[in-house]
């Protein structure tokens, strides 16, 4: 029997699992997929929203304003990547300009910090700026991340200090028995006093499944992305956002932590929340729109695309609901990884501790093993002293070392597939997408999990819920 059962180890899970720990309660966490982080949480645009765009009284504007607040605090805690880069809100024709008031006058009722430029004070600070600019808003607090290395240490930091993680292990059904809920898998039971259901794109069925008059009609918003070499880092300085439509806040520009360019996302209803194939016309899309915020750069430069699909609620908020010893997090789309530790905060306020005793206790701390930056020599001749294998690069284009990959599986929640191995240390990232040192990859996972090759998960196992009509 545990106290707190958390479905589903996306960027809101992780975030719980990370608070939870932090007080003498008996945790486990459930996540279908055999790496963490796995689905929306690993395909989005990576930024912390300054908290302006979220229409009024809503939970979207309140926790994005929380989350943004509690990040610089926990990636300094965490040792993970937080950059302040600042984003500008454009507008480039003339009926743009009463949406960037409106926006301006929100900004300033939130006291996000903001700031009014000209076209010529735009261009100055961003000079590869389409030069049809007028006018644009400058948030200063606008921040990136990297999403999943934050999960990963969220979650690593959680498994130290008690919380216990099943991956690979999917939620199948739940019964309540008196005070207790029991939690059939596809690979046992728990029993459970309380349970959060944090399980994205599948949680809004869950929630059905566990109280039928649960019914939270979600729609999946498929967003298709491009991404730039790294010899274009110097390209851009901010965030662009063009003005929001009706479908959101549109094609952004903008600069990874890592100092890849990212363009998107597009915005289209998709019926398959597993559907992560790109396509021409959400590629023309990008292209187009990008034109209309920066000078284009050559397409020759670009050497990926993906996509990620987000559950968007009809709402058109989050929706966060207490049902019983029961909580669902359901609809959690943008600002959903700015406003996690908001989630977070509001549901340990609000369901947790009138459920359970919060009696804190002692932390062990966790800080995330930075890899080595491909130009930092020093410390890496350093570290080759110390660790041989450091100096054996695995991955050229990043230049990502046999001993960083091996750290990474050996991470207490650590690598256990391709994937996870190349969100977590980089190798495939680069202008290559892995042609030359994948193989190798498969061989170390293979040898540091004691499974033939064979046995090696690109990204998932062959298990993959889906819940079918018989829970409609």
């Amino acid at each position: 029997m545990i106290d707190l059962l958390i479905i589903g180890a996306g960027i809101v899970g992780c975030q719980l699992a990370y608070d939870l720990s932090h007080f003498k309660l008996s945790i486990c966490v459930l996540e279908k997929n055999v790496e963490i982080m796995n689905e929306t949480s690993s395909a989005n645009s990576a930024l912390i929203h300054a908290g302006y765009d979220p229409e009024e009284d809503t939970l979207k504007a309140e926790l994005n304003l929380i989350g943004a607040k509690r990040y610089p605090e926990l990636c300094k805690a965490l040792n993970t990547d937080y950059q302040a880069v600042g984003s500008l809100l454009v507008a480039m024709q003339e009926n743009e300009l009463k949406s960037l008031n409106e926006l301006y006058d929100r900004a300033v009722r939130r006291k996000v910090p903001v700031e009014r430029l000209n076209h010529d004070e735009v261009v100055i600070r961003e000079p590869n700026i389409n030069p049809n600019v007028i006018e644009a808003l400058f948030f200063p607090t606008t921040a990136i991340i990297t999403p999943w290395q934050m999960g990963y240490a969220l979650m690593n930091h959680a498994v130290v200090n008690g919380v216990e993680l099943r991956r690979n292990e999917a939620f199948v059904s739940v019964e309540k028995q008196g005070d207790t809920y029991l939690v059939k898998t596809n690979k046992g039971l728990i029993h459970a006093r309380h349970v959060i259901n944090a399980a994205g794109l599948q949680a809004h069925k869950i929630a059905k499944i566990q109280n039928p008059i649960n019914d939270y009609p979600i729609q999946f918003r498929k967003g298709e992305y491009q991404v730039s070499d790294l010899e274009d880092e110097a390209y851009l300085n901010h965030v662009i956002y063009p003005c929001p439509n009706a479908k959101g806040k549109g094609v952004l520009a903008l600069k990874t932590v890592e100092g890849n360019l990212m363009f998107g996302p597009t915005s289209t209803i998709i019926e398959d929340p597993y559907d992560h194939g790109t396509t021409q016309a959400g590629l023309n899309e990008i292209d187009v729109k990008t034109e209309k915020l920066i000078k284009p750069l050559p397409k020759s430069h670009l050497i990926r695309q993906f996509a990620g699909v987000r559950p968007s609620p009809v709402t058109k908020d989050f929706i966060l609901k207490e049902d019983g010893a029961w909580f669902d997090c359901v609809g959690i789309d943008s600002p959903g990884l700015a406003s996690a530790p908001g989630i977070s905060t509001y549901v340990i306020e609000n369901f947790v501790q009138k459920c359970l005793k919060l009696e804190s206790k002692e932390i062990i701390p966790f800080q995330w093993p930075h890899r080595i930056h491909p130009n930092d020599e020093q410390r890496r001749n350093k570290k080759i002293q110390e660790q041989p294998k450091m100096g054996k690069i695995i991955c050229v284009c990043e230049t990502v070392s046999e001993q960083e990959i091996m750290d990474a599986i050996h991470l207490p929640v650590g690598a256990r597939s391709v994937k996870g191995v190349k969100r977590l240390t980089r190798p495939g990232s680069g202008r290559c997408q892995g042609g030359f040192c994948e193989t190798a990859v498969v061989q170390i996972l293979a040898r540091e999990l004691k499974i033939h090759p064979s046995e090696v998960s690109y990204d998932n196992e062959a298990f993959l819920m889906r819940y079918g009509d018989e829970h409609e």
